[in-house]
């Protein structure tokens, strides 16, 4: 009966945490629909290898996007796997060094996007006890984004004196944009590594810099923030390349549940910073979840800062990895 007991209670606690991870905010009036390419060519081997690694993201449903029509053009075609601890969904392949020179890959799928458009926020309330414990990997530092010690005194500047959850998660949002520049210069390489250190000495990066320091501060407030990383879909053509990845964040607000923020693009566009509080654009598609992930099989050379261009090892070794990205519309 004891048994019974503690595996009812358990079976509740992982619906209770299935429930608070997947409590996203509801669609917005928008969506859009694409095909998109994503190539991935190992072009740089070094000599004498004897074995090489390619791992690239594999897009999922979620509440705001379908894939569907996932195809790899590769030979041979890839092992998938599931990363259980950020639900990540990856493909691998792994050639012998001499025949992997030059080897490209290539994976196609169609997305439908949805916007995403977050209501009530000034309803929001602290979190429970228990929301906490289902939330506390949200709330804990990553290698590269601070939490607490030193960094509370930025923290406390950076929402000064908030209280209420969501008056916390705009304040961040607001500093962020406020006090960081969107800048990749290549005379000054430091940048994109998602590090809270270099956001708070350097005040200018790209979206991960951007969203470590979102991040930071409101976690070190108490308030659960994740990572998500993906590709923003042009909106001045109807096909053409991807530039790169894009990524965003989210915050926990009891009551609420996720509330999407985008500090990088709101910087970029001042005109849009308002939106991008609480509101997402149906124009990208998300490839992968958080920060410091491991791989299937699991990378020789430690936790990634985050997944979304295409990773490979020689040897057990990290090696560059080219890649293209491209779209084409669906929408009629």
């Amino acid at each position: 009966m004891r048994f019974c007991i503690t595996a009812f209670l358990l079976s509740m606690f992982c619906l209770n945490a299935v429930r608070a991870e997947e409590k996203e905010a509801p669609a917005g009036a928008k969506s859009r629909k694409f095909q998109f390419t994503y190539t991935a060519i190992l072009d740089t081997i070094p000599e004498g290898a004897k074995s090489v690694d390619l791992w690239i993201p594999i897009p999922q449903d979620n509440p705001h996007q379908t894939i569907t029509n996932l195809t790899f053009k590769s030979d041979p075609a890839p092992d998938i796997g599931l990363e259980p601890e950020l639900n990540n969904r990856i493909a691998h392949w792994k050639f012998n060094a001499a025949q992997a020179k030059g080897k490209s890959v290539t994976m196609i799928f169609d997305c439908v996007r949805k916007e995403i458009s977050a209501k009530d926020l000034d309803k929001a309330r602290d979190l429970t006890g228990d929301e906490k414990k289902l939330l506390d990997k949200w709330l804990q530092a990553n290698n590269l984004v601070l939490v607490g010690g030193d960094f509370v005194k930025v923290a406390d500047a950076a929402t000064k004196g908030a209280t209420k959850p969501n008056e916390i998660a705009k304040a961040a949002y607001d500093y962020t944009i406020t006090n960081m520049k969107y800048d990749k210069p290549a005379d000054k390489p430091g940048w994109g590594k998602g590090s809270t250190q270099w956001a708070c000495d350097m005040k200018f990066g790209n979206c991960t810099d951007f969203h470590a320091l979102v991040m930071s501060i409101g976690r070190t407030k108490g308030v659960p923030v994740k990572f998500e990383l993906g590709a923003l879909i042009p909106t001045d053509k109807k096909e053409g390349p991807v530039p790169s990845y894009h990524c965003w964040a989210k915050f926990y607000l009891g009551g609420v549940g996720w509330v999407p923020v985008d500090a990088a693009e709101a910087a970029t566009h001042p005109t849009m910073a308002t939106y991008y509080y609480g509101n997402l654009t149906a124009d990208r598609v998300q490839f992968t979840n958080g920060r410091d992930v491991n791989l299937v099989p699991k990378q020789a050379e430690g936790p990634l800062p985050f997944f979304g261009i295409p990773y490979g090892e020689a040897d057990g070794k990290k090696i560059p990895v080219s890649r293209a990205f491209a779209f084409k519309d669906l929408d009629k």
